[in-house]
């Protein structure tokens, strides 16, 4: 028993002692920075320089930022928050000189006001650089036409009514008029559809991550519509029509008419017609080696998606008028 009391009261002992050194250690860590902090530096910091009262017709032509590195003298407790917060300065361009391309912050021009971030203690030795040039340009506004990047197929039997169409179908931009000169439209992110059967109306994003950021959009995002329609085969009987036949002759063919196949949706369908469509031979397109009429589909309802003909070409006979 006596000598577990002795251990303890020499644990005590050991922990005070300890503690009296710890204690030290930080009085003499604390003494020495505030020695250090009063005596006289010179050190030269960075700050960002911000932009302010730019003509509301003007923009930057670059975002990047600016920055002065500034020489100051003082004492270490003065430059210290200088360290933990520095200020950043502002540039009033409206006091700046400019040419009809470029701004021109001069640190002659500048000195007095920045001078005013700093304490009356503190010591403004130096700036550099001495001169920061801020091109610019007249900010303008254009419209351009949204393009729609789509990957489509479609279950069997249907197809497209109508192309794709987006809304809107174009943008405003607002920015630099030597970067809009550049810019002729936008085209919105590849979507993908697969195995379509009903109409399609989805919101896409447009593709701008590459354009530049000094660049204002009237949308980042549209809406992409199309209409989706069973579709199906039919035929009909369409009149050949010669053309540019000379006045002097007289040509006959066979045959007179020719099947035109043609897609459409089953909504449009019924409303498909012959006379509608036209096919054309034009006589001006035969040579001495050229046996056969050669027919073109010239005309086709807006209904239809695609047509062809079934006959592409045929026979004919050339007589002379008789006077």
């Amino acid at each position: 028993m006596i000598n577990k009391n002795k251990t303890i009261k020499s644990n005590l002992v050991q922990g005070k002692r300890l503690n009296v050194f710890v204690l030290f250690l930080v009085l003499s860590f604390l003494i020495s920075l505030l020695v250090k902090l009063s005596n006289t530096y010179t050190q030269t910091l960075k700050f960002e320089l911000v932009p302010t009262q730019l003509l509301s017709n003007e923009v930057l032509i670059s975002n990047a930022s600016k920055s002065i590195k500034v020489t100051l003298s003082g004492k270490g407790f003065e430059l210290l928050k200088y360290y933990i917060y520095p200020p950043k300065i502002e540039v009033d361009f409206s006091q700046l000189n400019k040419d009809k391309a470029l701004y021109y912050w001069t640190e002659r021009s500048q000195f007095e006001h920045i001078i005013n971030y700093f304490d009356e203690k503190i010591t403004l030795k130096s700036i550099n650089p001495d001169t920061i040039l801020y091109p610019y340009d007249r900010q303008f506004i254009k419209k351009i036409p949204v393009e729609i990047a789509v990957k489509s197929s479609f279950a069997v039997g249907y197809d497209l009514v109508q192309p794709f169409r987006s809304e809107p179908d174009s943008i405003t931009l607002m920015g630099p008029e030597s970067v809009l000169k550049t810019i002729n439209a936008v085209r919105t992110k590849t979507t993908t559809f697969t195995a379509v059967n009903t109409t399609i109306n989805k919101v896409v994003g447009l593709d701008i991550k590459n354009k530049s950021n000094q660049l204002t959009y009237s949308h980042k995002k549209v809406s992409i519509h199309a209409e989706v329609d069973k579709f199906t085969e039919g035929t009909v009987s369409v009149p050949v029509t010669i053309v540019n036949v000379p006045e002097n002759l007289t040509i006959n063919f066979f045959p007179k008419e020719i099947r035109v196949l043609f897609y459409t949706s089953l909504k449009a369908y019924n409303s498909v017609k012959a006379h509608q469509f036209s096919v054309e031979c034009d006589f001006n397109a035969l040579t001495t080696d050229n046996k056969y009429l050669n027919p073109l589909l010239v005309t086709q309802p807006k209904t239809v998606k695609t047509a062809k003909l079934e006959t592409t070409e045929f026979e004919y006979v050339i007589t002379p008028k008789n006077d």
